[in-house]
């Protein structure tokens, strides 16, 4: 699809175009590095092994 907004772009040479293409850019970047902070989560450490201070307990019961 951003491939599709930078052609318009390349057609027309309206700065309007260019902050699109921009903007999908943006958009797609944004997208990305949520998907892959909610992919690290879900390979985290179940939420039982966790307090509410986000550190992970052990039978040893030493803080990691």
């Amino acid at each position: 699809m951003k491939k599709d907004y930078w052609e318009r772009f390349v057609k027309t040479g309206k700065v309007e175009d260019y902050l699109t293409y921009r903007g999908m850019a943006r958009c797609e970047a944004v997208m990305n590095r949520y998907q892959n902070e909610s992919r690290k989560d879900e390979e985290s450490e179940p939420d039982d092994y966790r307090d509410r201070n986000d550190s992970v307990s052990a039978s040893d019961w030493r803080i990691r």
